[in-house]
């Protein structure tokens, strides 16, 4: 059983303070064990499932970093952050099959409250994907439902955002001043890249075999850009 919603509370501000004790820390690992026993659950009834069979699906807990990060950026506490537990399916790039899969997710976790979140068309600073948020033994998990372009798109933004700062995932102002006058023009011309590829994956319909092919060459075309970018004085 979870500790009360103050006891949670009072851990994350701890946590997004950093002033952990002995006592906070020994909760964490408690708490971790209940969310990794709550994840493998999770995991394994979408591995389960016949029409997910041939698809990708991958689980994962947030780490002390990561919920820092977050509830630094935010006004959430951590006994109402949804993603700590989370999965991640990832199917091909046709938007039936996407509804599909969704559909049959929802009905999986019928006996659970849940809501489905569509970031396809509006999206979350470019990033595009369905949603299922889900509450379950007293916690809130979330299940990400991308197409392979949109898992593309995601993977190349975050590794965008190692180089220039995470906060770059969440709309922040990249800190230009940091980087030489040749990372600026790459982090400019990805930046730009990122919007345009994420426009066009965010087209409620199909793409062509040809639109596709064209995305996943300028993403990968960011994706040896960024490896370019150094830290560095102008």
């Amino acid at each position: 059983m979870l500790p009360s919603t103050k006891v949670l509370d009072e851990l994350g501000e701890a946590i997004r303070t950093g002033t952990m004790t002995p006592t906070d820390w020994a909760l964490f690992r408690e708490l971790r064990q209940q969310w990794r026993s709550s994840l493998d659950s999770l995991k394994f009834e979408l591995d389960q499932m016949n029409n997910l069979q041939h698809f990708t699906i991958t689980g994962r807990l947030k780490n002390t970093s990561t919920i820092r990060e977050k509830l630094s950026r935010s006004t959430l506490r951590l006994s109402n952050i949804r993603d700590i537990i989370g999965c991640r399916v990832v199917v091909p790039n046709n938007i039936e099959v996407q509804d599909a899969v969704v559909r049959d997710i929802a009905m999986l976790i019928q006996s659970d409250s849940h809501k489905i979140i569509d970031r396809r068309v509006n999206s979350n600073n470019g990033y595009r994907a369905v949603h299922l948020e889900l509450r379950r033994d007293e916690m809130i998990c979330e299940i990400q439902v991308r197409t392979q372009l949109q898992d593309l798109w995601a993977t190349t933004s975050e590794a965008f955002g190692e180089k220039v700062g995470r906060g770059f995932r969440y709309g922040d102002q990249i800190k230009l001043a940091d980087f030489s006058h040749h990372s600026r023009k790459l982090i400019s011309q990805i930046t730009a890249g990122l919007s345009e590829a994420s426009k066009q994956i965010g087209f409620n319909r199909d793409l062509l075999n040809d639109e596709i092919a064209e995305i996943e060459q300028s993403l990968a075309i960011i994706n040896s850009s960024i490896y370019e970018i150094t830290r560095g004085v102008s």
